[in-house]
């Protein structure tokens, strides 16, 4: 069998084979994919590597053993059945969601969200939640070769950027974004106003993100990875258990990493959990199955930020 049920929250489990993939990228793949899809350099220095890091770009063979992972990310539904088991607290910081901008209101989903992706999750939160499903978050290598697969795919269905493929920012907003600044401007405008409210401009000015970012997995067929695994180029942004460290694959193990022993964060920022995957609000660029990200574990002020768990 290569699928099984989860009887704690009832979600797919898919089987994902064991295999060697090439982990991490070619500065000249990279900034051959950028010149092709006109996207600013800039994109490059922050987040892909650069001079200051190595972050992807340091290509490494990596050998992974078979492991199950949920074929979608968890969900509201799932979520809440874990809260009114557990007494857990709803995912939500009033200060930078509200209930203007949140699936939750009072402590609970907010009538038709029960099947969206959770998208205000804290790495902490998903810590917590794996625990009670008797599962666990997956380790950065076994997220990307899901992503990736063996062929070393640059997204889930090819080596070719799809607009319509996936549920990311540049989808959302019917654009192609070709700079940092242009992206921004999109989604929050030049700041929220004094009622805590973006710009009426923006998107988030006239959106729910919570309810409106996200959507079923289903409305994005392209967005599948080569063992069936749905939504990881878009949607929400996925919490990897490992620490961050910008130049952890200079002496990433070969066999099953597990990631580095203590933080390595950027001069500047707090020790942070690594982050996979594109969003509904992300540019383009980071719906590429080599894309590194990281955030505070304990911080719930995101609108895309959930995760999908694995087994053994």
């Amino acid at each position: 069998m290569n699928t099984r049920i989860n009887p704690k929250d009832g979600a797919t489990l898919l089987w994902v084979p064991s295999g060697t993939f090439m982990m991490g990228s070619t500065e000249f793949e990279v900034r051959q994919l950028w010149d092709k899809n006109k996207w600013h350099e800039e994109w490059i220095d922050l987040q892909v590597g650069g001079k200051d890091w190595v972050e992807e770009l340091f290509p490494h063979e990596v050998e992974i053993d078979g492991f199950w992972i949920y074929r979608d990310l968890v969900t509201i539904g799932q979520y809440y059945f874990f809260m009114q088991d557990t007494g857990y607290p709803a995912p939500v910081d009033d200060t930078i969601h509200g209930s203007w901008n949140s699936a939750w209101q009072n402590g609970k989903p907010v009538a038709g969200t029960e099947n969206l992706p959770l998208s205000s999750a804290s790495w902490e939160d998903a810590m917590a939640y794996c625990q009670w499903a008797g599962v666990r978050l997956p380790f950065e290598a076994e997220w990307e070769y899901v992503a990736r697969g063996p062929e070393g795919r640059i997204f889930p269905w090819g080596d070719i950027w799809e607009l319509n493929a996936c549920r990311c920012g540049d989808y959302v907003a019917n654009k192609s974004f070709q700079s940092n600044d242009e992206w921004r401007l999109w989604l929050i405008g030049r700041g929220r106003n004094w009622n805590g409210r973006h710009p009426a401009s923006s998107w988030l000015g006239q959106h729910v993100a919570q309810v409106e970012g996200p959507t079923i997995v289903e409305f994005y067929p392209r967005d599948i990875t080569w063992c069936s695994v749905r939504g990881m180029a878009g949607q929400v942004r996925e919490w990897c258990v490992d620490w961050y460290d910008p130049d952890y694959y200079t002496r990433s193990q070969r066999k099953n990493p597990q990631g580095p022993e203590q933080h390595g964060s950027r001069p500047g920022h707090e020790p942070c959990r690594v982050l996979r995957g594109g969003s509904w609000s992300s540019p383009a660029y980071t719906s590429r199955g080599a894309q590194r990200l990281f955030y505070l574990p304990d911080r719930r002020d995101t609108n895309d930020h959930g995760f999908r768990p694995v087994c053994n």
